[in-house]
């Protein structure tokens, strides 16, 4: 089995509508999450972020909801929860915010194949 480390995000400038933080994932390969953050650049507003792991061929919604929090005004979120979650082929983890574009995103993790 061959282990590729990869930065899945860098920078990622979040949206209302759903952002691939890891893509989605290639046939034959596993991709494992091993850091995501998520910085709040607004110096007034707090934001809600929404992690969802989304199966392949759906879309990010409440019923694959990996995790959720709202991040204060310059502040980071270390997603705990994202630690060594398994994305299988087809599968992508997206993210969402609950306004404007003040939030990015980072991700790193690796995939192991056959």
């Amino acid at each position: 089995m061959s282990r590729t480390e990869r930065n899945y995000a860098h920078n990622t400038q979040l949206a209302t509508s759903a952002v691939d933080i890891v893509p989605a994932v290639p046939t034959g390969t596993v991709s494992v999450v091993s850091k995501l953050s998520f910085y709040n650049s607004s110096t007034t507003t707090n934001r809600l972020v929404t992690v969802h792991a989304v199966e392949s061929g759906g879309t990010a919604d409440a019923g694959n909801t990996l995790a959720r929090r709202s991040i204060p005004p310059l502040q980071t979120w270390n997603v705990v929860e994202a630690i060594t979650e398994r994305l299988t082929a087809g599968m992508k983890m997206q993210a969402t915010q609950d306004a404007g574009t003040d939030v990015n995103a980072n991700c790193s993790g690796a995939d192991f194949s056959a």
